[in-house]
């Protein structure tokens, strides 16, 4: 924990506090301690707006990647033929390592030989290609549909788990007692589910935060800055513009709002376990 965790913390904290440059510090040599970055971050205008477009992709990726995997557990709860393939089928875009999964989503939405141009012009939905990754309102709902569609069989995974955790002595006394689908849903899976929601919803937020590859493949933060994440900024600030001092005082910030959601997740799991 000391080596991979500590020590890690408190060199960014360590970073975020001088006014160095990413090659400076092979040079060794002795900086002031400083609070200009933290400074230059409050009055930083690009940096409230990296927050803003964090919240819409992480709000828009986590929630449909949780309605999806639901949806898919329930399906895969009942017994059907060949559902052990279909099962594999299902999880099988957890396996693909996120950067190639984000370079065929970069594909799909092509606007010359992507699939869902030639998908909607067949329709007759449009009458001309549309580049997707170009325009800021598309932009971003592609790179919210990728990293919903990689992340959404851990919600699958963890659902279908706690689904079968379920007593079906519970929805056959419901069903006696003439509930509808509906209402067995709504009064005893949800609310058997809802730990495990709040664990698997927490944990897809935080991976959320530090998706770094699905936007830097896509779209690079762009157009424009319209899907540069706090992620994308920090690592565009560090490697790219090689003020790593500027990039790890933004780096702490993302940290603290992690440690905040962490500690609100485990509130709420304090309280649903012991009353």
């Amino acid at each position: 924990m000391l080596t991979l965790v500590a020590w890690p913390i408190w060199l960014t904290l360590n970073l975020s506090l001088h006014r160095v440059r990413l090659f400076d510090i092979l040079r060794d040599r002795p900086i002031a301690f400083t609070t200009a970055n933290y400074e230059r971050l409050l009055g930083d205008a690009r940096f409230w707006e990296s927050l803003a477009t964090t919240a819409i992709f992480v709000v828009g990726s986590v929630g449909l990647a949780i309605l999806v995997g639901l949806a898919s557990a329930l399906l895969l709860e009942r017994r059907f033929p060949c559902r052990g393939a279909v099962r594999l089928a299902v999880i099988l875009p957890w396996a693909v390592p996120a950067t190639i999964g984000s370079l065929v989503w970069m594909f799909l939405a092509d606007g010359h030989l992507g699939l869902f141009n030639h998908i909607l012009l067949s329709l007759g939905l449009i009458t001309e290609p549309i580049a997707f990754l170009v325009h800021n309102e598309f932009a971003m709902v592609m790179v919210i549909l990728a990293h919903a569609w990689h992340s959404y069989p851990f919600f699958t995974v963890m659902l279908l788990a706690a689904l079968q955790a379920i007593p079906s002595e519970l929805h056959e006394a419901a069903r006696v007692d003439g509930a509808t689908t509906l209402r067995r849903f709504w009064h005893i899976t949800l609310p058997a589910l809802r730990n495990t929601l709040v664990i698997s919803g927490f944990l897809s937020v935080l991976a959320a935060i530090r998706d770094v590859e699905t936007i830097l493949v896509m779209t690079g933060g762009g157009p424009g800055r319209a899907t540069e994440t706090l992620a994308v900024r920090i690592w565009s600030e560090s490697f790219r513009f090689y003020d790593i001092g500027f990039g790890a005082a933004q780096g702490c910030v993302a940290f603290l709002l992690s440690l905040l959601l962490m500690c609100f997740a485990l509130r709420r799991l304090m309280r649903s376990f012991w009353g």
